[in-house]
């Protein structure tokens, strides 16, 4: 392998790493993969890192800095009346402003795969990082559902529970597709949990409450 700068050389070492993780399991891979995949000796990849879990451990952290990136760019959102909105309408925009999200965070499948699927419980200091992870996607979610409601478009409802709820059901949902080893595709979940959690799971044949027997007694089952 040609001369690379220290930056560039940790950097080839991160990616090499992913893929080992993503590929092999944490458990299963050992610093003799990562070196193989990177094309390096062992002695130089401890210039940059201690052991394995050190490497893994600066994967989770990119994840973070991606997030903390997020929080400080966002801005307040410049939201129209309610009034001149269809309900598709912010449906599709809140898909796509959750995907955008998921894509800054989740980089690509081998990152979503560690973090769902290798990360948890391995010990106090990871379990830290994943723990600010979620947190700031969290609230990255959480302020745009508030400045909504501010702007009479969503309910008034707990915004950190509504995106809590958003954040665990996709996690959930890519965990599941994984686990399958099925591909992720983002922009279908961003999608399904963004209409979901924006008209509830019943059906638009349900009349309103407006629209109900003013004698029926809305406390006994249909």
């Amino acid at each position: 392998m040609s001369y690379m700068r220290s930056a560039e050389r940790q950097r080839h070492i991160l990616d090499s790493a992913k893929k080992v993780f993503a590929e092999r399991g944490f458990h299963a891979a050992n610093v003799s993969h990562i070196c193989a995949e990177a094309g390096i000796g062992r002695g130089t990849l401890y210039l940059y890192f201690r052991n394995k879990k050190s490497v893994f451990e600066a994967i989770l952290r990119e994840t973070l800095a991606r997030v903390r990136a997020l929080i400080d760019s966002q801005r307040p959102l410049e939201l129209p009346p309610p009034e001149t909105l269809r309900r598709r309408d912010v449906v599709a925009w809140s898909s796509r402003k959750l995907h955008a999200i998921l894509q800054a965070v989740f980089e690509d499948e081998r990152t979503l795969r560690i973090l769902l699927r290798e990360a948890g419980g391995l010990d106090v200091d990871i379990e830290r990082v994943l723990g600010e992870i979620d947190d700031g996607l969290i609230r990255v979610i959480a302020e745009d559902l508030a400045a909504a409601q501010r702007a009479g478009i969503v309910r008034d409802i707990d915004a950190r529970v509504q995106a809590t709820l958003m954040v665990g059901g996709i996690e959930k949902l890519a965990l599941a597709a994984l686990r399958s080893d099925e591909p992720v595709d983002l922009r279908a979940l961003a999608r399904e949990v963004a209409r979901f959690h924006a008209t509830g799971s019943i059906a638009d044949r349900v009349r309103d409450d407006a629209d109900s027997d003013p004698g029926r007694d809305h406390g006994t089952d249909p």
